[in-house]
C-alpha cells in the first residue's frame, strides 16, 4: 500500500477561504469511534485521526500551471477535496489542481464539498468546477467529455448541513460506511444532549441553593459549594473534549455561563486544584464555542483566562502530569486563536511555552505516547510558524527535533509503513538544511540512515514509489556530500544509482512531470560532480539526455519558472562548461550568455543554490573572453562574479566562497585570495573545484 504525507488536498478558491479553513479543522479534528479504530475498511485498517490535511494558502491566478510545491503536495496526499461553489468553478487554479491530481493520481479519491451555487445548472450559480465534471486529456487540458460526478457533500443547511456533510467525508477518507458513522454520531450526540441539558438543570438548581448558602454557617456553605462543585464537574468532564456543533450550542453556552459566574465571586488564589481544573474546563467550553460561532476575540478572552486558571493550578503542583497537561491545552488554544488572527508575536510565545510544557510531561513519563505526541504537535506548530515566516534555520531546528519523535514512534512500529516514511522524510528535511550549512559528517550520516529506511520499506512494499523515489533523493544528496569531501569514485557512483532510479520511474510512468523534473535536477547534479573529478564524457551522456526532457517539460508549460528559468539555466551551465573544457570557447559564450539572461529574469535573487549558478556562468564566460583576448570583458565579468556574492567572508558557505576566490584569483588580488584561502583551509574545504583552483 503506497503512504502518502497528507490525507486530503483541499483545493479552493480563495474567495472561500473560510470554508478551506472549517473544512481543514473539522477533518483534522474528527475522531473516529473508538469501535471502529483498527478494523478492515476499504482502504485498510479503519484510523484513529484524518491529519494532516494540506490546505493551499495562495491562488497564484496569474499563473498559468501550479507551482513544483503544490505538485509535491498532490503527490503525497491520498485524497483532493474540492470546496464547490462558484468562486472555485470560475477558478483556474481550481480546476488546474484537479486536472493534474486526476491525471497523476486516482480520479477516484477527488471528493466534493458543496458550500454554494447550484451543481449542474451551466450558468453563473454553476458551482462544480470544469475539471471536476470532464475527462482530463494527458496534457492536463480538460475535454468536453462529462464524467460521472464525484460524491459530494452540501454543508449548506438547505443541504446535508454542516454535521453530515462532514461525517460523509470522514466515512469517504476513513473507507467505512456513512450509516456506521451517523448511528454512532447520533448516540454520541443523543448521550452528549442528555448529560448537557440534565446538568443545566442540576447546575441552576445549585446556583439557587448558593444564594441561599450565604446566609449559612460557613461549613453548610462549604457542603453546598462541594455539592455544586460536583455537579459541574459531571458535566465538563464528559465535554472535555473539543466542541463541535451539536444542535444545543446555545444550551452549552449558557451551561459555561452559569459556571463561570459561579466562579467569578471567587478568588482563584482561594480555590483547591480541583476547582480551578472545573474552571478552566469551564472557560474552555466557552472559547470553543465562541470559536465555533467564529467569535475569535471571545474565544480568545475565554482562553486567556483559563490560562491564568490552569497556570495558578499548575503553580501550586508543578510536577502533576494533569496540571501541565491542562495548563498546555489553554496556552495551546491561546496561541492557536492568535495565529488564526495574524497576531505571530503572541502565537509564538504561546507555541513556544506549549513547547516547555509538553518537554516537561515527557521528563516526567518518557514511556506515554500521549505526552510525546504533546512534543511532536508542539514542534510542528512552531516550525510551521516559522516556516510562514521565512526563518528557515528556525524551522530547521523545531523539525530536526519533530525527527526525532517521529523516529522514536516509528521504531515502536516497524509494519506502519506510513510511520516509516514520515520519519525518513523528517530525516531528510534535517539533513538538507545541514548539507546547506556544509556541516558534512552529520549529514552524511543523515542521509545514511534515511537511505536505510527507504530499503527497508521497499523490502516490505516493492512497489512503493514514493520510497522509490526518495530513496533516489537520499543518494544524490550523499553524492553531493562526498563531492564536497573530494570522494569522486563514490559521489559519481551514488549519484549515478539516483539517476537510474528516475530514469525507471520515469519509464514506468511517463506522464508524471515530477518524475521527469527530478531525472532532469539529479542528472544536471551527476554531470557537474563529473566535470568535477575529469569525466566530461559522463557530464556531455547527462546533458544529452537531460535537454529534451527539459524541453518536452517546458512544451508542456511555457510559464513554469522551475523549468523555464531555473533548470534550463542550470543546464546552460553544464553545457557552457563542457563547451569551454572542449575548447569551444564562442559556443561556449553563446550559451553563458543565454543561461545569464535567463536567470536575470529571476524574482528570487537572494536564493545562494542560484547565485552560485549565476557566479559559475560569468566565471566560464570571463575564461572564456580572457582565452579570446577580451580582457576588459573578463575582468569585467569577474568583478562581477565579487559583486554577485556580497558579504563578509567569514559568513558566506564555502561553496560560494569557492567561486568568490577563483575571480580573485583570476585577477591575481592577493589582497583578496589569502584571506578567502584562510578561512577556506581553516574550515577543512576540500571540495574538487577549490583544489583545482590551488594547483
Amino acid at each position: 500500500m503506497t503512504a502518502f504525507r497528507y490525507k486530503a488536498f483541499i483545493s479552493y478558491s480563495w474567495a472561500d477561504a473560510t470554508w478551506g479553513n472549517w473544512l481543514q479543522k473539522a477533518i483534522e479534528t474528527y475522531r473516529t469511534p473508538a469501535a471502529l479504530v483498527g478494523k478492515d475498511g476499504a482502504l485498510g485498517p479503519v484510523p484513529a485521526r484524518l491529519h494532516p490535511l494540506f490546505k493551499d494558502r495562495e491562488e497564484e491566478a496569474a499563473g498559468a500551471s501550479i507551482g513544483a510545491a503544490v505538485e509535491t503536495a498532490l503527490a503525497a496526499s491520498e485524497f483532493l477535496i474540492v470546496v464547490c461553489s462558484p468562486n472555485s468553478a470560475k477558478s483556474k487554479w481550481v480546476d488546474r489542481e484537479l486536472a493534474w491530481f486526476k491525471t497523476h493520481r486516482d480520479p477516484a479519491k477527488v471528493l466534493a464539498l458543496i458550500v454554494d451555487g447550484s451543481p449542474g445548472s451551466g450558468g453563473e450559480s454553476e458551482c462544480f468546477p470544469l475539471a471536476l465534471t470532464h475527462h482530463i486529456a494527458p496534457d492536463l487540458t480538460i475535454t468536453g467529455d462529462p464524467t460521472d460526478h464525484p460524491l459530494a457533500a452540501d454543508a449548506r443547511d438547505s443541504g446535508d448541513g454542516k454535521r453530515k456533510a462532514r461525517l460523509k467525508i470522514a466515512a469517504a477518507l476513513l473507507g467505512v460506511g456513512l450509516d456506521e458513522l451517523v448511528r454512532r454520531d447520533d448516540r454520541r450526540r443523543a448521550l452528549r444532549v442528555r448529560v448537557v441539558v440534565g446538568a443545566s438543570l442540576a447546575l441552576a438548581l445549585a446556583m439557587s441553593a448558593l444564594a441561599l448558602a450565604a446566609v449559612r454557617a460557613r461549613d453548610e456553605a462549604d457542603m453546598q459549594r462541594a455539592e455544586s462543585d460536583g455537579l459541574v464537574e459531571f458535566m465538563l468532564t464528559d465535554l472535555r473534549e473539543r466542541l463541535e456543533p451539536v444542535g444545543r450550542l446555545d444550551a452549552l453556552d449558557v451551561v459555561g455561563q452559569r459556571a463561570l459566574k459561579y466562579y467569578a465571586g471567587q478568588k482563584a488564589s482561594k480555590l483547591d486544584a480541583d476547582a480551578l481544573g472545573r474552571r478552566a474546563r469551564a472557560l474552555h467550553l466557552v472559547g470553543e464555542v465562541s470559536n465555533i460561532r467564529g467569535d475569535s476575540a471571545a474565544g480568545l478572552k475565554a482562553f486567556r483566562q483559563a490560562a491564568a486558571t490552569t497556570g495558578e493550578q499548575l503553580a501550586r503542583d508543578p510536577d502533576n502530569p494533569q496540571r501541565i497537561f491542562d495548563h498546555a491545552q489553554s496556552v495551546f488554544w491561546v496561541g492557536y486563536i492568535a495565529y488564526e488572527r495574524g497576531e505571530t508575536k503572541e502565537a509564538e510565545a504561546q507555541f513556544r511555552e506549549y513547547k516547555r510544557l509538553a518537554d516537561r510531561l515527557v521528563a516526567l513519563d518518557p514511556a506515554n505516547t500521549d505526552w510525546q505526541l504533546e512534543v511532536s504537535y508542539a514542534e510542528s506548530n512552531l516550525g510551521t510558524l516559522y516556516f510562514n515566516q521565512g526563518r528557515y534555520a528556525e524551522a530547521e531546528k523545531s523539525f530536526a527535533n519533530a525527527q526525532r519523535i517521529a523516529e522514536a514512534i516509528a521504531t515502536k512500529d516497524p509494519a506502519d509503513l506510513t510511520k516509516q516514511l514520515d520519519m525518513a522524510s523528517a530525516v531528510s528535511w534535517t539533513a538538507y538544511a545541514l548539507e546547506r550549512q556544509e556541516k558534512i559528517a552529520p549529514a552524511l550520516a543523515l542521509y545514511g540512515r534515511e537511505h536505510a529506511v527507504y530499503v527497508a520499506v521497499l523490502a516490505m512494499d516493492p512497489g512503493n514509489t514514493m520510497a522509490r523515489s526518495r530513496t533516489g533523493t537520499a543518494l544524490i544528496g550523499i553524492g553531493r556530500l562526498e563531492t564536497m569531501r573530494g570522494n569522486g569514485i563514490k559521489a559519481l557512483a551514488v549519484m549515478q544509482k539516483s539517476v537510474d532510479i528516475s530514469v525507471a520511474l520515469r519509464s514506468a510512468e511517463p506522464g508524471n512531470t515530477l518524475w521527469i523534473q527530478y531525472e532532469v535536477k539529479r542528472r544536471y547534479e551527476l554531470g557537474i560532480a563529473a566535470l568535477m573529478f575529469g569525466r566530461i564524457d559522463l557530464a556531455r551522456q547527462q546533458l544529452t539526455a537531460a535537454r529534451p526532457l527539459l524541453i518536452g517539460l517546458i512544451a508542456k508549460d511555457p510559464t513554469n519558472d522551475i523549468w523555464n528559468l531555473d533548470l534550463a539555466a542550470q543546464l546552460d551551465e553544464l553545457d557552457a562548461r563542457i563547451l569551454a573544457q572542449s575548447g569551444r570557447t564562442r559556443d561556449a559564450v553563446a550559451r553563458a550568455d543565454h543561461a545569464i539572461t535567463l536567470l536575470s529574469k529571476r524574482s528570487d535573487s537572494a536564493d545562494p543554490v542560484m547565485r552560485a549558478v549565476y557566479a559559475s556562468v560569468l566565471l566560464v564566460r570571463g575564461d572564456m573572453h580572457m582565452r579570446a583576448g577580451q580582457l576588459a570583458l573578463a575582468r569585467q565579468d569577474w568583478l562581477g562574479v565579487d559583486r554577485l556574492i556580497a558579504g563578509a567572508d567569514v559568513d558566506l558557505t564555502s561553496s560560494l566562497l569557492t567561486l568568490r576566490y577563483a575571480a580573485a584569483r583570476r585577477q591575481r588580488d592577493t589582497a583578496r585570495t589569502t584571506p578567502i584561502r584562510q578561512v577556506l583551509d581553516r574550515r577543512g574545504w576540500r571540495h574538487p573545484m577549490y583544489l583545482r583552483e590551488l594547483r
